[in-house]
């Protein structure tokens, strides 16, 4: 669906116009209830907003800041300490104790594959490693990005689904029609004397749960579904009992 085609279907859910419920106060609703469903699929692990991102390794840093559109979570992060090497993933530290003093890290981590690390503090990435010197593109991350924000509600052009950019994400068709639902919701009960909700309002909970479930598992390919022993191996054929 498009921003107009959302924005119109809100309007019929709400009995309202672009008078009575404004352009400006739908987009701010919407890119709230936008972003709620975007932290609920991403806590599904279907692999949805996940997306790289390179830096540059700084002589002598070690922390290096997180971007603001960080969703919930990193997936991974890969490092290479010299611009001939492959990028090799670095294993997370939930909570580093060590000295953080220089002679120390390089004392107990190492640049070689297995052994450096990171650990996340202030919305950053803290490098536990050698010695570390300038790298292009030495850090690559992988992680969950917030789904882009809408601009506007009268764009009856792009599909909310259409990713902006190469390191931006669309919002998945599937919740398009939830989008609109819970846009409905927050305006009924905002109202000084809230309106009564429809029984397919009342029922949102239960339908995002439904469409979060069905894309939980992306690639069935992925199950392992075992057979059952021959009843007669195990004896269970009936005869015996």
């Amino acid at each position: 669906m498009t921003p107009l085609a959302i924005a119109n279907l809100v309007r019929f859910y709400t009995k309202t116009n672009s008078t009575t419920f404004t352009d400006a106060d739908m987009l701010a609703i919407a890119n709230t209830i936008k972003d709620e469903i975007a932290s609920l699929i991403v806590e599904r692990d279907a692999g949805y907003f996940d997306i790289p991102c390179t830096f540059n390794l700084v002589a002598d840093q070690r922390e290096y800041a997180i971007g603001d559109n960080l969703l919930n979570r990193l997936h991974k992060v890969e490092i290479k300490f010299s611009s001939s090497d492959a990028r090799q993933p670095a294993y997370f530290i939930k909570d580093y104790l060590g000295s953080e003093t220089e002679s120390e890290i390089v004392k107990n981590f190492t640049n070689t594959q297995g052994e450096f690390a990171y650990t996340i503090r202030r919305r950053a990435i803290f490098i536990l490693s050698g010695t570390i010197t300038a790298v292009t593109g030495g850090v690559r991350t992988w992680s969950f990005i917030w789904p882009a924000d809408l601009t506007d509600m009268t764009d009856n052009t792009t599909d909310l689904v259409v990713d902006p950019s190469t390191t931006t994400f669309g919002f998945p068709r599937q919740f398009h029609e939830l989008l609109a639902r819970g846009i409905s919701i927050v305006y009924k009960e905002s109202q000084p004397k809230p309106l009564p909700l429809t029984k397919k309002e009342r029922n949102y909970d239960k339908d995002l749960n439904n469409q979060l479930d069905a894309i939980a598992t992306m690639d069935k390919s992925g199950e392992v579904i075992a057979d059952m022993p021959n009843a007669t191996d195990i004896g269970n054929d009936g005869y015996d009992y």
